[in-house]
């Protein structure tokens, strides 16, 4: 929850959802009239006037008075209205791709929301396994100082010599630094998942972060591989975004057609007041009007040709998208049956060398057996143990990964409520 409020990213894209929003609203403005009124002040050089040669009349001239037309200073106020009622297609093209745009940030969301699901899974499983694995360094490390004490009171009764006292020494101290460094690689782990959930008001230098939920395996059974295939098909989000692509380059190719056609439009003014306006000016008009290019040197035959490649590459681009979202399934599927297999598998070795170790310390108090076959008991032991750690945490990666990848990475918490939790 803190990830997902306090990221960046997100906000970022929900902001660019809101804008898409109001941009698919302003695309249905282009239905409507475009009403506005107008003022208008003028100042001519002088008055505007028509003068007419003197007429004559038996023997005598008379001369014509001269006619204002329009005074040199002018100012009038006027509404209008102007319709586009035919474009050809450009209008319903221009809405399509603003719609197509939103669809487009919604799964831009998507996809942001799952990547940052399989990311904090990623570090909140991450901590918990280095706390696992330090936990089993640990128990190495007190396994191995008590061997060595035993060893100790052996040398000194005499029952083992110095060379399998050093031996027991040397492996406590390897057991030492191992767990020494897996206390560091939990602090490193650690402030990566800071990193991802911190807000920039909230210090967590000095808060430890401890996960609350242990490494699990689903106990169910998953669907088949080709049910898993279905479901990415249909609702991985980057797959959608070849659909967006697809209807963007159609809206681009309708709007490119529509050129060919002529725009009808319907027109209206009123002068809604005047000062010195000549009463020759008519006071209102209506009409229609219609602008209709028939050459212009084979720009929107270029311009309609470029539209139709694009939507052949889209195409082949949505193509090559499913077969990789196909080929991205059955790896993730494959994966998640391999780590599943081998956390499975190291039941039956994990029992094999605890019986091992117990069976070589008892050898070995006894003074029949060696340090080294302790030690090797007890090193086998925590190899399986760290080998059965790392098959869960990269299966439940790999599992978070197959849901983001169907669309359905929010999905892992009901995974997680059905599953069994590993205990060390």
């Amino acid at each position: 929850k803190l990830r997902m409020e306090n990221n960046k990213s997100k906000k970022a894209c929900l902001e660019e959802i809101n804008a898409k929003k109001y941009e698919k609203n302003a695309a249905k403005g282009a239905y409507f009239p475009k009403i506005g009124v107008n003022s208008t002040y003028a100042h001519f050089d002088g008055n505007i006037t028509v003068n007419s040669p003197p007429v004559s009349v038996g023997a005598m001239t008379i001369p014509v008075p001269e006619i204002l037309l329009q005074n040199q200073n002018l100012w009038a106020a006027s509404a209008g209205a102007t319709w586009n009622i035919f474009t050809g297609g450009k209008i319903t093209a221009m809405n399509s791709a603003a719609r197509a745009q939103l669809e487009g940030s919604n799964n831009k969301y998507k996809v942001l929301t799952d990547e940052l699901t399989v990311e904090l899974v990623k570090r909140y499983y991450g901590l918990k396994f280095a706390q696992d694995v330090a936990t089993v360094r640990k128990q190495v490390l007190d396994t191995t100082k008590k061997h060595l004490e035993d060893a100790k009171k052996l040398e000194a009764e005499g029952v083992i010599p110095k060379s399998e006292r050093l031996h027991a020494d040397v492996a406590y101290r390897q057991a030492e630094r191992d767990y020494n460094s897996s206390l560091r690689d939990i602090d490193i782990v650690q402030e990566g998942l800071k990193t991802l959930i911190k807000a920039d008001n909230v210090d967590l230098d000095n808060v430890e972060v401890s996960p609350s939920s242990s490494l699990f395996v689903y106990n169910k059974d998953f669907d088949k591989l080709n049910e898993f295939k279905e479901i990415a098909l249909r609702n991985n989000p980057n797959l959608k975004q070849m659909d967006v692509k697809k209807k963007l380059a159609q809206a681009n190719y309708k709007s490119q057609v529509a050129n060919y056609a002529p725009t009808v439009s319907l027109f209206a003014y009123d002068i809604l007041g005047s000062s010195d306006l000549s009463y020759q000016i008519p006071r209102y008009a209506v009409g229609a009007m219609a602008n209709w290019t028939l050459f212009d040197g084979f720009s929107r035959y270029n311009n309609m040709k470029a539209a139709d490649c694009v939507r052949k590459q889209v195409k082949y681009e949505t193509i090559d998208a499913k077969n990789n979202i196909n080929s991205l399934v059955t790896k993730n599927y494959e994966e998640l049956l391999k780590y599943k297999e081998q956390y499975e598998s190291t039941n039956k070795s994990i029992e094999s060398a605890q019986e091992a170790l117990r069976t070589s310390t008892l050898a070995f108090e006894e003074g029949l057996g060696t340090s080294l076959s302790v030690t090797d008991s007890q090193t086998a032991l925590s190899d399986v143990k760290i080998q059965r750690l790392n098959a869960v945490y990269n299966y439940d990666i790999v599992l978070t990964s197959l849901l983001s990848t169907n669309g359905k990475a929010e999905d892992i918490l009901e995974y997680i409520k059905n599953s069994s939790k590993e205990q060390l």
